[in-house]
């Protein structure tokens, strides 16, 4: 092969085809070499802040830690609430408005149809999607959409099987769909090499098909998620409702114990930050808090065996009186005397805390602590004892007790008259003349001074929210109906949780306690993080007038006003006691004024044994026309009779009382057999007419004095 003079020269000139093809080649390398250069410095060093902030928020992200609200337990460890996991559907609008193939319109078509959504969900919904939120950036805030809209709470089992199975399909088919786009792009490159721009078309065009796939199959369900939640359920139904409370869908406390004690119940609420990859999907969380989002476990002071008897004998008492007075209601109280320990609380009728918006608000409330009433001659042994106390009286002594004129005219007079007798069987028949003349013997000011170291006029300090104080009429309006009114148990209002603190002074020696419904709080791990100690609040009576006056009380059960509560099993102490209630709206139209002559309000306080309590039991059944010896005293005594069997308390044969006293179905009720059949009922005066008119002219004007 010859080579001519020119071509040689032009080769070793660098002049030649090649030479030209390799210099055009660096011209363009080195272009596209500075081209990278200048966007390195670009995105590196011109835009790095703002990129690096897109990024992180791309990348990086909180997720919100839902706590499982603490539980609810009694004395014995029965689990009174609890809160389970449940199933709940919410958007993500950020990533739903972001995402590539995803479609919000036909999103919402098919969420309506599969979660049976309702127009004003949807609306709710749309509505939440156009909402944005300002976000700070290193060049300023910046709007976008909000980050979280409920779909649906509480999905049936039917929903969530039918959507989680559906996202779990998307999801399958979205991942083949990737994994054969990549398979496309490899054989992309194969075709690169053989130079076969006909087959690296058609590959191309494959992989942007399976694209499209993968993005309609991830944008299918864009931004749905479900998020953690729980539901607030009460295992033990009815059984202590009013003091439990219960919550919204939400997991606030609204009533009873959820609401005083929501702050520990709830628990903390913890945000981690995470790593997300390019679908969202959470990949790691980074520098993790280990803390529990529980919230603590409150154990009451509560017995749910004592109150399964106290809520059985309520409403058994009262559905014994209904058949005469449709509209009656109860409520009573049980305490432990010396420590303060609330052993129970019922109400009747009442609610069921795992659907209270079922329920009448009536039936909601807790009468027992939320309402007033006056005591009626229950509260006669309290201004006694404060005679006791400060020397003005003795039980041996002799009182009169024929009807009584008072200095302005009032007349004080019994339902069966008696003449003369001893101060203490003047308790047990309840004489109205004889406490008149006897409370008489205290001054206003003496009288008022122990009528607030009971404990009235002012909460018992019980925790329970919606209690109230009570009303002692402040000293300036205390007149000579006053004086007379008090040691009856007129114009004063008290709570029967107060009655039944203020009996714990006789039984417990002459001490007053706290109230408490809380006897411990533990951490999510079980560690006990506070205890409630008992608390005494002052002494009221010293431990000799208290004693004396537990004797007393159990003359009023054995030949007093108290008879049907002389049970054979135990000896209980205890006092009855009936108010005539204040006019309601429909007596007022009918001309009525002051106390009704039919609507009466019976009361029963039981020492339970009377000379070593170890419970205070406080029974009011209101809007009926009994006495409270007649209606009160047997419920009293049934509660008693079954809560010292529980205990293991011998009887007076020595013998406990079987564990089926303890126990009853509330699905059986059975009569309450009258104890007696005959004998004196209660004493207590209908006081229409002798009231201070101008006491109860101002309580008709107090919601709270209307109880």
């Amino acid at each position: 092969m010859t080579v001519s003079a020119d071509s040689r020269n032009n080769v070793l000139s660098g002049e030649g085809p090649r030479a030209r093809g390799s210099s055009a080649f660096g011209i363009v390398t080195s272009l596209l070499f500075l081209a990278l250069a200048g966007r390195l410095v670009q995105l590196q060093i011109l835009e790095y802040d703002q990129l690096a902030g897109e990024a992180a928020r791309q990348v990086y992200g909180t997720v919100y830690d839902r706590d499982r609200r603490g539980a609810i337990v009694d004395a014995r460890g029965t689990t009174f609430a609890a809160s389970v996991a449940i199933k709940s559907c919410a958007i993500d609008p950020k990533i739903l408005l972001e995402a590539e193939g995803a479609n919000p319109v036909k999103l919402l078509a098919r969420l309506t149809e599969m979660l049976s959504l309702t127009p004003t969900d949807v609306q709710r919904i749309n509505l939440g999607l156009e909402k944005r939120r300002s976000v700070d950036t290193d060049h300023g805030p910046v709007e976008e959409p909000v980050r979280f809209i409920w779909v649906k709470r509480r999905l049936d089992e039917r929903e969530w099987e039918g959507l989680s199975s559906a996202m779990r399909s998307a999801k399958i088919e979205a991942s083949n769909a990737w994994r054969n786009r990549r398979r496309w792009l490899r054989r992309v490159n194969e075709r690169k090499v053989f130079r076969d721009s006909g087959g690296e078309a058609q590959a191309r065009e494959a992989a942007e098909g399976w694209r499209k796939i993968a993005l309609n199959a991830e944008g299918r369900f864009a931004g749905v998620f479900f998020p953690p939640e729980f539901e607030r359920v009460y295992p033990q139904g009815s059984l202590a409702a009013h003091i439990l409370g219960f919550g919204d869908i939400d997991g606030n406390g609204l009533e009873g114990v959820e609401k005083t004690f929501h702050a520990l119940l709830q628990g903390v609420s913890v945000n981690r930050m995470v790593a997300r990859d390019a679908r969202a999907s959470v990949l790691s969380t980074l520098a993790p808090d280990h803390r529990s989002t529980d919230g603590m476990t409150v154990e009451l002071t509560v017995d749910s065996v004592v109150q399964a008897i106290v809520e059985e004998e309520l409403r058994q008492g009262v559905d014994n009186l209904k058949r005469g007075s449709p509209e009656v209601t109860a409520h009573a109280v049980v305490i432990e005397p010396f420590s303060g320990d609330i052993l129970a609380i019922a109400n009747y009728p009442t609610f069921d805390p795992n659907r209270p918006g079922e329920f009448p608000a009536r039936n909601r409330r807790n009468d027992a602590v939320v309402s007033v009433q006056e005591p009626g001659s229950t509260f006669k042994p309290l201004i006694i004892s404060a005679a006791i106390e400060e020397k003005l009286a003795n039980f041996m002594e002799e009182i009169d007790c024929t009807t009584f004129r008072m200095e302005n005219g009032r007349i004080i007079r019994d339902i069966h008259p008696y003449g003369r007798m001893r101060l203490d069987m003047a308790v047990a028949k309840s004489s109205n003349p004889a406490m008149v003349r006897v409370g008489l013997r205290l001054s206003p000011k003496k009288m008022r001074e122990y009528l607030l170291r009971y404990g009235f006029g002012e909460k018992t300090g019980s925790l329970l929210p919606g209690e109230i104080g009570g009303k002692v009429t402040d000293s300036g309006k205390w007149s000579s109906y006053t004086m007379g009114s008090v040691p009856m148990g007129y114009e004063i209002n008290v709570t029967t949780l107060q009655m039944a603190s203020a009996y714990s002074v006789i039984a417990n020696g002459g001490v007053l306690m706290r109230p408490n419904i809380i006897r411990a709080v533990y951490d999510a791990s079980g560690g006990l993080a506070l205890v409630m100690q008992p608390e005494a609040k002052r002494r009221v009576i010293s431990p000799e007038t208290a004693a004396l006056m537990r004797s007393v009380l159990r003359k009023v059960i054995t030949e007093g006003t108290g008879r049907r509560a002389d049970i054979k099993e135990y000896r209980l102490g205890g006092k009855t006691g009936t108010a005539n209630m204040i006019v309601n709206e429909k007596e007022r139209q009918a001309g009525m004024k002051g106390y009704s002559k039919v609507r009466h309000t019976a009361n029963f306080v039981a020492l339970a044994p009377w000379d070593k309590p170890r419970a205070v039991i406080c029974v009011s059944i209101r809007e009926t026309g009994k006495f409270g010896g007649e209606a009160s005293s047997p419920v009293g005594a049934a509660i008693a009779k079954r809560i010292l069997g529980y205990w293991g308390e011998p009887t007076m044969t020595g013998n406990a009382v079987g564990p089926e006293m303890a126990s009853r179905k509330l699905s059986e009720p059975e009569a309450i057999p009258a104890i007696y059949t005959v004998g004196a009922p209660d004493d207590e005066n209908a006081l229409a007419e002798e009231v201070d008119p101008r006491i109860w002219e101002e309580w008709l004007e107090d919601d709270e004095a209307l109880g």
